[in-house]
């Protein structure tokens, strides 16, 4: 037979194997493909995209290849290990270590040649659907056209020749360094009763702990203390699983627990050892996952919520006599109706510009009536119900009281008197200070101009008062509110192309301050979403073939059980338990590791705000996750337990 025939051989008899390492390969090409061929467009490259935003995709298109691999590596040694019996038995027959290893190193080459086409075809296919759905979540500006770069093709190809070339070679020589015994006794020559050092529980603790404690008190340094928490964290967690686990489940053993509990204690005593590296592992992709979405998805919702505090109105207009504008409300309503974008509600505002004076503070104040106050605020209120510094009612008003509203309350003033100067007028007001935005957060130095600090008295006295005062001291404000203020960018550029430099600050808006950081963030969204299933495979892959590794062994054991009456309903009962735990330990774990970044990440903000946002989706990421992980213990379980012969 020649080698040719005997590497066709195996291949067809181990099809069944060779397949989920094959779908693994093609996944990790495909995934990469796509990822090549959205970087490199050149619609994408010439600015479709700002730069930050398509700097971002590279990074995360080496996230993507640093999975490949792991991907790659993992699974092929998990087929290996699987053949180990077959090679021992080849050993044993004659057949020289040099031999197998050129025949593995020939099956892997093969497979790899054929991971890279296929996976590289369907990678093509499938980045119209990615170049689509990219363009939505982005809502990137003109249409992204479909072309394949010459480097998809190169960089790939080139890429993962290298890595199968290299992992070919390293599963061969580590297969070859095997002897007979080891590889057809397996893990039954390697187990060791299960040992714990004092010494190394306090370091995987103290590794933890430090961690933590970096993470918690020095947030503003996070870019220098990262690679330290990092390093910290998985040398603990792998501790953690190695001599923590090892020495509580040695204490449960003690005498007090029976049953099908004892051999479950008993059995994970006796793996955790050999669990350890996979567990961490798990644990760690489980953290990066968590930490990632919940970091991007929290930030995400606190710019928008930021953004809205900041500038609540999506459209404001600021017009006046002595600097009139060259745009007009009924041209930004046009715009709008051009562009199919819905008005919810126009109100238009009139105020004066005067000088407010208390204790030893001076400020620009707005003054405007309280009827256009309530006006303003249920607009307001209609659109952003979340915003809580606008759900207090103003009350009624006198002459001699007023209302100021400052929207940055840690610049308030302590004062409960000003007084009030505009023009040659001066008044004496009583005043309670709240912190309600009235306007949007104004950008100009214009003389008698707005100030986002606003005056509110009642209508019979602001009445009078702008009666006295000139043209140039009274502005008009029309405050347009869209339910899609989102997608007004086009808008605002068109309404902005009316107007000279020195009049831009006559039109705020929402989404000026926020598309770049919303671009950047959102492709960081996308990229992030994408990359952490891919994670969220490999952490349960990583489970399920490690479990899978192990099965002859349990087979014997639970034969040797069934001799001595137990049944195959509580042998798989027992299975499903010590499943859970394997399944779930490392996620608990995982939440508890982002947890920690997140609360890092909250204190570089030092905002309540922040706190709530990223707080209120990382809750929601962490259920939504762990219920994916439960389809996954359930899809390992069913097929394990029927593998075993178990299944009901």
């Amino acid at each position: 037979m020649s080698w040719r025939e005997l590497v066709t051989k195996n291949m067809l008899r181990n099809l069944r194997r060779y397949i989920g390492y094959l779908l693994a390969a093609v996944l990790a090409v495909t995934v990469f493909t796509m990822f090549t061929a959205f970087v490199d467009n050149p619609d994408v490259r010439n600015g479709h995209m700002t730069t930050a935003a398509s700097q971002l995709l590279i990074v995360f298109r080496v996230f993507v290849a640093l999975f490949a691999i792991f991907f790659i590596f993992y699974f092929h040694a998990a087929l290996i290990r699987a053949r180990n019996k077959e090679f021992g038995l080849l050993l044993t027959l004659g057949v020289t270590p040099r031999q197998i290893g050129r025949l593995i190193f020939y099956e892997s080459i093969l497979m790899g040649l054929l991971a890279i086409v296929v996976g590289i075809v369907v990678g093509i296919g499938c980045s119209y659907f990615f170049l689509l759905a990219m363009e939505a979540i982005l809502s990137i500006p003109g249409a992204i056209s479909f072309t394949v770069p010459i480097t998809t093709f190169s960089v790939t190809t080139i890429f993962f020749g290298i890595i199968f070339l290299l992992e070919a070679s390293w599963i061969s020589l580590h297969v070859t360094r095997r002897t007979p015994r080891v590889l057809l006794l397996g893990a039954r020559v390697q187990q060791k009763p299960p040992r714990a050092s004092w010494i190394l529980v306090l370091l995987g603790l103290i590794c933890v702990g430090a961690a933590y404690d970096m993470a918690l008190q020095y947030s503003f340094a996070i870019l220098i203390t990262m690679i330290p928490i990092i390093g910290l964290t998985i040398i603990g967690t792998y501790f953690l699983f190695s001599q923590c686990s090892v020495m509580i489940l040695k204490r449960l053993r003690q005498p007090g627990i029976s049953g099908a509990r004892l051999l479950i204690v008993a059995r994970l005593a006796h793996r955790m050892r050999d669990y350890a590296r996979m567990l961490t592992v798990v644990t760690v992709l489980n953290a990066i996952v968590l930490t990632g979405m919940g970091a991007v998805f929290g930030v995400l919702n606190l710019i928008q919520t930021q953004a809205t505090l900041i500038e609540p109105f999506s459209l404001q207009l600021s017009t006046n006599a002595s600097h009139p504008p060259s745009l007009t409300p009924g041209q930004v309503q046009r715009e709008l109706a051009k562009q199919h974008l819905n008005l919810q509600s126009l109100v238009s505002t009139s105020l004066v510009a005067g000088i407010a004076s208390g204790g030893d503070q001076t400020r620009p104040v707005s003054i405007m009536s309280l009827s256009s106050f309530l006006q303003l605020q249920q607009a307001e209120r209609q659109l952003h119900p979340e915003i809580v510094q606008n759900q207090t009612n103003a009350t009624a008003l006198s002459d001699e009281n007023a209302h100021l509203f400052i929207p940055y309350p840690e610049h308030a003033p302590l004062f409960k008197q000003i007084q009030l100067r505009v023009g040659k007028v001066k008044q004496m007001l009583q005043v309670d200070v709240g912190d309600t935005r009235v306007f949007n957060q104004y950008h100009g130095e214009i003389d008698n101009g707005l100030s986002e600090i606003v005056v509110v008295i009642s209508d019979r006295h602001y009445a009078t008062l702008a009666r006295s005062v000139p043209l140039d001291h009274r502005w008009q404000i029309y405050s347009f509110e869209l339910p899609e203020w989102q997608k007004s960018v086009p808008v605002v550029q068109a309404l902005r192309s009316h107007l000279s430099d020195a009049q831009q600050s006559f039109l705020t808006d929402t989404v000026t301050a926020n598309v770049g950081i919303e671009q950047f963030l959102s492709v960081m969204l996308f990229a992030d979403f994408f990359v952490s299933c891919l994670f969220f495979l490999a952490a349960g892959s990583a489970l399920y073939f490690k479990l899978f590794s192990q099965q002859e062994e349990d087979q014997r054991q639970f034969h040797a059980l069934e001799r001595i009456g137990m049944q195959k309903r509580e042998i798989g009962s027992l299975l499903s338990r010590e499943f859970l735990l394997l399944f779930f330990i490392p996620v608990i774990l995982g939440i508890i590791h982002s947890s920690v970044a997140l609360l890092d990440l909250i204190n570089l903000f030092n905002d309540v705000y922040a706190a709530i946002a990223i707080g209120k989706v990382f809750g929601i990421i962490c259920v939504i996750y762990m219920a994916c992980f439960a389809v996954y213990f359930w899809f390992s379980r069913v097929t394990y337990l029927r593998r075993m012969q178990l299944a009901a």
